[in-house]
């Protein structure tokens, strides 16, 4: 009994020391850590995924570096054709030496023409297996996805690392957050659209796209409706208080600004009913710091701060206005105005507004309320130079 015992215990301890018998070797793996997704024609995609090149990227005997300044590139990467993502998936496969892994996947790039035509059925991908992950960051590109993803920026080794690293910065959203606005009934997504620019630079040589993120995509549905220029922009951040560590410059004159870093802000967005109908009220309040002053205005004077509060606060309503107007006429509802009342007005959405919600959008009026406090003025309270 105590020799069946000991061999009991020596089977035991002995069995977790034979190792992994399905493992996979890291030399027989590739790890996507960006994808892109674009249209060919109207029923085909083409599918591109990016892979690090461990021994290009800085190692033992590597001259490393950035956005492959040492002669080569740090990534490789290859798209695929087919009448599905996982059949262009597989085209891409054919040409690997490895097996595509695509668990640490950290963005994911819709090419303009394929946002148009509607991201659903792409989606189910990004969600359906188990190497989904919900922290994907996801964008729009202007043009086709796999210029932006085969971009080499000058700071960061891989340019789906740059894209994350600027997403995080400007307009963070994940695979998650799209798809709670998504499936959400009165709420429309945004997503953050990715631009390829040359940076400045007198030597040809260091003069390389870069990528940025000034422009935001305004989703009806699945289906990207249109993109956002400047004012309209700044409008959205400011609605879902994205402004915090941004600079604001105020127009005093034509050639002349006043420039303000906020430092704290708060957004709302809410409703009150007037004549059965609902009005969205949106409440914005900031504090910011001057950090430039290309005018003649003394700080220190009476109703200085006062006047530059109203002039920002009349140019942040109008920038909302600009938004609000678009998405409206449009019968967007993107700051989830049809979810707020979907929660709190159950009754009436349901027997009243909820099947010809985007019809109401149309004559839907809004009251904008804007409050700046701006605090401090720097070192100085005049411009250098001016007298008394």
């Amino acid at each position: 009994m105590k020799h069946l015992l000991k061999l009991m215990i020596s089977t035991i301890i002995f069995i977790p020391l034979l190792g992994c018998w399905d493992r996979q070797e890291i030399n027989d793996i590739a790890i996507v850590t960006g994808s892109s997704f674009d249209m060919v024609g109207e029923n085909e995609y083409k599918i591109a995924t990016q892979v690090p090149l461990p021994g290009e990227m800085g190692g033992v005997g590597s001259a490393g570096g950035g956005g492959g300044t040492s002669g080569g590139s740090l990534f490789y990467l290859d798209a695929g054709i087919g009448n599905n993502v996982r059949e262009a998936n597989a085209d891409t496969q054919q040409r690997m030496s490895r097996q595509l892994i695509f668990g640490h996947r950290r963005i994911a790039i819709f090419g303009e023409a394929l946002a148009q035509s509607g991201i659903r059925r792409t989606l189910d991908v990004l969600t359906r297996t188990r190497e989904a992950r919900l922290s994907t960051r996801i964008f729009v590109a202007e043009g086709e996805a796999i210029n932006v993803l085969a971009a080499k920026p000058q700071l960061e080794n891989l340019s789906a690392e740059s894209i994350r690293e600027i997403g995080a910065q400007k307009f963070d959203i994940t695979l998650r957050d799209f798809l709670l606005d998504f499936q959400q009934k009165g709420n429309d997504p945004l997503l953050p659209v990715l631009t390829l620019v040359k940076n400045e630079s007198p030597d040809p040589e260091m003069v390389e796209d870069q990528i940025e993120i000034n422009k935001v995509a305004v989703f009806k549905g699945d289906k990207l409706e249109f993109i956002t220029n400047e004012k309209q922009t700044s409008a959205i951040k400011w609605i879902l208080a994205e402004k915090p560590g941004e600079v604001y410059p105020v127009m005093w004159e034509e050639t002349q600004a006043i420039v303000a870093r906020i430092s704290e802000q708060s957004s709302d967005v809410s409703y009150r009913i007037e004549n059965g109908k609902p009005v969205m009220v949106v409440n914005v309040e900031f504090t910011g710091n001057i950090i430039e002053n290309e005018t003649d205005l003394n700080f220190e004077e009476r109703g200085a701060f006062d006047k530059v509060n109203k002039k920002m606060e009349e140019e942040i309503k109008v920038e909302i206005e600009s938004i609000l107007e678009e998405t409206f006429s449009k019968g967007i509802d993107s700051f989830g105005l049809g979810w707020l009342l979907h929660r709190r007005e159950r009754n009436k959405w349901n027997n009243e507004w909820k099947d010809n919600w985007r019809e109401m959008l149309i004559d839907i009026d809004y009251d904008i309320q804007v409050n700046s406090a701006l605090e401090y003025t720097g070192l100085v309270t005049e411009g250098i130079g001016i007298g008394e």
